[in-house]
């Protein structure tokens, strides 16, 4: 399924898939401009970072190719090769760290994470 970039009115940018292309009647009231299709998630986070004033992107093959030769994309290809299982670990951690960090808990019952770096090394 084809992965798109919503602009929304506050100017920031939301990744999203759909099965068909996006038009004003079936996202107008969610975003002011669509960018896309991308071949993959990588690509339009990419493109969401990287990407947007870049004019040698032209087409989501040229996207893709640079996000993946791209060192600072790493990260987004180990989430992209995670199983549903291992996917699912990782958020789940990424909920504790960023319950660790909040002010304000962001999960029912959430505890914190019982492992702790020493950052006076």
């Amino acid at each position: 399924m084809p992965f798109y970039l919503g602009k929304r009115p506050q100017g920031d940018l939301v990744r999203f898939h759909s099965p068909t292309t996006p038009t004003k009647a079936s996202h107008g009231h969610l975003y002011t401009s669509v960018t896309g299709p991308f071949k993959s998630k990588v690509g339009a986070s990419y493109y969401a970072r990287y990407g947007q004033n870049n004019p040698a992107l032209c087409t989501p093959d040229d996207v893709e190719e640079a996000a993946r030769t791209d060192p600072r994309m790493e990260q987004a290809f180990i989430e992209e090769s995670l199983s549903a299982e291992e996917r699912s670990i990782a958020l789940e951690c990424d909920a504790l760290d960023q319950f660790e960090y909040s002010p304000k808990p962001i999960l029912q019952g959430a505890f914190p994470c019982p492992i702790h770096l020493n950052a006076n090394v």
